[in-house]
């Protein structure tokens, strides 16, 4: 098993991909208070002028994009500090484990799984059962 599947790596990959999609979420957040403060100096130029307006705007391009850089530049590192981690590591799965794991997912699936009587509409009663899962 050691030699044909490469724990590591897959643990790596997901642990990255995982890290990549938390710096994604703030990215968003990022893009969407940027867009509620343009909302709040749109307000604001209504109520006094553009200039007014020009000169309260903290959330331009060149903010957007320090933050950017500052969140991707932390899950680089984060990224980079857990394959330095992971070099002082071997791996290999617990097959007892794995088996128990997914036999408890799998009664967990069927104790929440119905069954189901479907009568067609051709005037004939055609029953099945079964369970969804």
């Amino acid at each position: 098993m050691k030699g044909d599947f490469h724990i590591k790596e897959y643990v790596l990959f997901h642990i990255h991909r995982d890290i990549v999609n938390f710096y994604k979420t703030y990215l968003n957040l990022t893009q969407d208070l940027q867009r509620d403060h343009y909302i709040l100096l749109k307000k604001v130029e209504e109520r006094t002028d553009a200039d007014f307006a020009k000169n309260i705007d903290y959330f331009d391009s060149d903010k957007y994009n320090y933050i950017r850089k500052k969140v991707l530049d932390a899950g680089n590192e984060i990224t980079r500090d857990i394959e330095k981690y992971f070099e002082l590591i071997d791996m290999e799965l617990n097959m007892k484990k794995l088996n128990e794991h997914k036999e408890i997912r799998l009664s967990n699936l069927k104790a929440f799984s119905k069954s189901v009587k479907i009568e067609g509409g051709t005037g004939k009663k055609t029953k099945v059962k079964g369970k969804l899962i």
